[in-house]
Parts: C-alpha cells; sequence; structure tokens
C-alpha cells in the first residue's frame, strides 16, 4: 500500500467543493460517513444531489 497525501488548499479555492469516497476510513481524526451496503449517491460537482 502507497501512502497518498492531498493539501487541497493547494489545489483548490474557497469556492470548491472536494468529496472523497473511499472503502475504508483513511483517518481517525475525522469524522467520515459510511454508505449503507447498496446505497446509490450521486454528486454533480462535489455536491450531493441524490442519496
Amino acid at each position: 500500500m502507497t501512502d497518498v497525501s492531498v493539501d487541497f488548499s493547494q489545489v483548490t479555492t474557497p469556492q470548491d467543493r472536494v468529496t472523497v469516497i473511499v472503502a475504508e476510513p483513511l483517518t481517525t481524526n475525522q469524522v467520515w460517513t459510511k454508505f449503507a451496503e447498496d446505497e446509490l449517491i450521486v454528486f454533480v460537482d462535489g455536491e450531493l444531489l441524490l442519496a
């Protein structure tokens, strides 16, 4: 496994939305929302459209 680090402040503006979707939480000091099994979530331009 390779460690990856992204400083979103370096690649985004305050108007941007960032969504990270992963199989398992990547950190222990942040809140991660788990999707239900077989749940469909739709994002458009980083904004939640359908849950």
